[in-house]
């Protein structure tokens, strides 16, 4: 199965190779992966109103830039899979907001396939992409940066070495307030790169980030030895990652300062973090959660609405769990600067 057998890889390049190949990989080796059937529910897999209420979200970012007369919007959306919450935005998007969708484009864009348009004006999104970036893993011994290499031979073994990247220190002393002696970490260079490529890109508009993740300040008030790695096999989760290589997801938590320092650098400006729940209340969801009670919603008939309501909105589930990130790409006084 494996391509680099009897050497050392990284981590980075074994979780890329496990969710990638375009033959064996999790993602894209054919296996049904969200849903009843696969390993997982996304919230685009729970109800209607999530997506619904995110295309209204964009459909107003989208309203407030200024195109040329000709000049077509783009809705991209990164870690598009089987492109159903793509389909939901752009069928709200058209049905409720149809001045803003007949002037966009949408762009699903996966690891392996599909690029930015060039010099384009819009909204990108994405939704439980970044966890599933391939990342280095390292670990700390005697205060120093050990990397966590792979070798697959007759079992799969952990090798301790020198990091591979020299950029893997400057994102370990920026990401983490403090190390713990003999803990793991994650570091996602893949993350930021994403994020360089996408400004040399986006001349306007908005980046929605919906992820699991954490603050630089919150990381150490939960015992991470082992890091934030998990994996997930039929609604169960993993902690081996080397279980089923290919069979089950692997994903590693989004660390939110590292992407608010870098759209920093790049000039982005980032609104305050909330929770998923706080951003589909902002955006509409509690007004359509009465309009539905008044046309039904609690009938015995309706019964799959209500679950899939229950499982977005349930306290402390994924709406709780997940977090949102929204920045503004040289939007406003910004586009006056930059000279949009």
């Amino acid at each position: 199965m494996f391509p680099f057998k009897d050497r050392l890889v990284t981590f980075a390049q074994f979780m890329e190779y496990c969710l990638y190949d375009p033959v064996d990989g999790y993602y894209t080796g054919g296996r049904q992966v969200f849903g009843r059937s696969g390993d997982f529910y996304t919230s685009p897999y729970t109800h209607r109103f999530f997506a619904e209420t995110v295309a209204d979200a964009c459909a107003a970012y989208l309203g407030s830039l200024k195109p040329k007369p000709d000049e077509r919007l783009y809705l991209v959306e990164y870690g598009a899979g089987t492109r159903l919450l793509g389909k939901q935005l752009t069928r709200r998007l058209e049905s409720a907001h149809p001045e803003v969708a007949e002037r966009v484009d949408y762009v699903p864009i996966d690891i392996r396939f599909g690029s930015l348009p060039d010099r384009f004006k819009g909204v990108v999104f994405s939704n439980e992409f970044f966890d599933a970036l391939p990342v280095h893993r390292v670990r700390i011994r005697e205060g120093r940066i050990r990397e966590i290499y792979v070798k697959v031979g007759g079992s799969i073994e952990e090798v301790e070495g020198d990091p591979s990247d020299p950029r893997i220190e400057g994102h370990m002393r920026a990401g983490f307030q403090d190390w713990t002696e003999g803990w793991e970490y994650e570091v996602n260079l893949r993350m930021l790169e994403m994020l360089e490529r996408l400004d040399a890109s986006l001349d306007q508009g908005n980046v929605i980030t919906i992820d699991y993740g954490f603050r630089r300040a919150e990381y150490g008030r939960v015992p991470r030895a082992a890091g934030t790695i998990m994996s997930y096999h039929r609604h169960q989760p993993v902690p081996d990652p080397y279980l089923r290589p290919g069979e089950q997801d692997i994903t590693a938590h989004v660390n939110f300062d590292m992407l608010i320092d870098k759209a920093t650098e790049l000039g982005w400006r980032s609104d305050p973090i909330k929770t998923q729940r706080e951003f589909l209340m902002e955006w509409g969801l509690h007004q359509r959660l009465l309009e539905e009670e008044q046309q039904g919603l609690l009938s015995p008939a309706r019964i799959e609405d209500r679950l899939g309501l229950k499982a977005l909105l349930l306290p402390g589930g994924i709406s709780d769990t997940m977090k949102v990130l929204v920045h503004a790409v040289r939007t406003g006084e910004d586009a006056e600067d930059a000279n949009v």
